[in-house]
């Protein structure tokens, strides 16, 4: 966290989840429309797209993550806390917490590779879980019932790929499920499955040798150029294009 006290105009970080936890500071954190008191050791969690902005009144020490959900697609469980996060938590005093951000921090200087620093982050995710859950009080029920469908999302997308069978099985209409997409993360019940089959496609020509048709039938594609149809109207890069780029 960059130790000023210069407020910050509104912005946003689009298709990034934003956490945030601070040791020291005072003064305010505009959400939304929503306005919180900085009383530390305290955290914050943005959902990709919310707005805010800052306005301290003593400088503040802490630590900013920014990270995109597909880096957590080896970390379900990590996954499915994110959406249980209020947009702010009270952190332990007596917590060992920040020292395990400073070795996290340590590490992210030390230019370590991206799945070291996301085992890192899985761990931070899962630490501050009980302390989000502690402090949630009347949670939203659209982000309840967005949470059960990305629950949903992860056990049956290879097999699931309509939004009919998911408003279903969550006994909401698709007009409602849209909705409560639209408001959770401002995209479309079928934009955020095909974002979870993306997830998964780029996990796999990441972090496995499997050929482009092997990926294909393990995400029940029809054939490999569906898929590679697919995958190249989500990112404008062919399967291979991308893990090229990835792997380096």
């Amino acid at each position: 966290m960059k130790p000023v006290i210069k407020p910050t105009k509104p912005h946003k970080h689009s298709g990034y989840h934003e956490l945030i936890f601070l040791s020291k500071g005072a003064g305010l954190h505009t959400i939304g429309d929503d306005t919180y008191e900085v009383v530390p050791p305290t955290g914050f969690y943005l959902m990709p797209g919310q707005v805010h902005c800052w306005d301290f009144s003593k400088i503040p020490e802490g630590y900013v993550i920014l990270f995109k959900e597909e880096v957590l697609s080896l970390y379900p469980k990590a996954q499915s806390c994110l959406f249980e996060f209020p947009k702010q938590f009270n952190i332990a005093v007596d917590s060992v917490f920040f020292h395990l951000l400073d070795t996290f921090f340590t590490a992210f200087k030390g230019n370590n590779d991206l799945d070291f620093l996301t085992a890192y982050l899985n761990l931070v995710i899962i630490k501050s879980s009980p302390f989000a859950k502690r402090n949630k009080i009347n949670a939203p029920r659209i982000t309840k019932e967005f949470a059960a469908f990305k629950q949903l999302l992860n056990e049956h997308f290879t097999e699931i790929k309509n939004v009919e069978p998911y408003a279903d099985m969550l006994h909401l209409s698709v007009k409602k499920l849209n909705e409560i997409c639209k408001s959770a993360v401002n995209a479309t019940a079928r934009e955020v499955i095909k974002e979870r089959i993306l997830i998964e496609a780029k996990n796999l020509l990441t972090h496995t040798n499997r050929n482009v048709s092997e990926i294909a039938f393990e995400l029940n594609f029809t054939d490999s150029s569906n898929f590679v149809k697919f995958f190249k109207g989500q990112t404008t890069l062919t399967p291979l294009g991308y893990r090229s780029r990835a792997v380096g």
